[in-house]
């Protein structure tokens, strides 16, 4: 399985998990501000949120990998295997 969010997937993604942060998280006021601060100048289309998007889909690749597993035909049977055991 592959996924790959696109700038403005990852955009809404960060803005969606900011907000319930800023709202819920029970973070202080200053925790708040900086989180406020580093979603303005993560805004869609700057350098900043190109590198985030890139994160994002780096860390979702990884645990996909680590987590996918796949049936391989060894001596007549079949078999769950790890990709990076193969």
């Amino acid at each position: 399985m592959q996924i790959i969010l696109e700038l403005d997937e990852a955009w809404s993604l960060m803005s969606i998990i900011t907000s319930y942060v800023i709202d819920n998280a029970g973070v202080s006021q200053e925790g708040k501000q900086a989180v406020r601060r580093w979603r303005t100048a993560c805004a869609s289309g700057t350098v900043e949120m190109d590198r985030l998007a890139l994160a994002l889909n780096e860390a979702l690749g990884t645990y996909l990998d680590e987590k996918t597993t796949r049936m391989v035909r060894q001596k007549g049977r079949y078999q769950s295997v790890r990709e990076k055991e193969l």
